[in-house]
């Protein structure tokens, strides 16, 4: 069974689905590398606000605006590239189309 995620220690999402309910999934590696990458951007965004002097206001409004902006849409890019690069799942055949064969029978060789 699956641990509750906070004993696992394993970042969780909630994940939309077209019914009201939304289900918790287990975060992908490519998943939190495009979070690492949305918070990397804000930091250093925000590095830069630190470093602005409190006089000029315009500069760091500005700064926090493009923090918060460039991260959401580095994560919105990021996922959507996710869902692109997924590997296509293979066709699904008729019955027509499949084969079996049957079990020789156990007296006859």
């Amino acid at each position: 069974m699956c641990k509750a995620p906070l004993e696992s220690g394993v970042l969780f999402f909630l994940s939309p689905e077209p019914s009201i309910h939304a289900t918790l999934s287990l975060m992908t590696s490519g998943h939190l590398l495009v979070l690492g990458a949305s918070i990397l951007w804000i930091m250093l965004c925000m590095r830069f606000w630190w470093a602005i002097d409190r006089e000029h206001t315009w500069q760091r409004r500005f700064i926090a605006i493009g923090a918060g902006l460039g991260g959401g849409l580095i994560y919105l890019i990021g996922t959507m590239m996710l869902e692109m690069l997924k590997e296509a799942p293979p066709p699904v055949q008729d019955g027509t189309e499949v084969r079996v064969m049957s079990r020789p029978a156990s007296g006859v060789k």
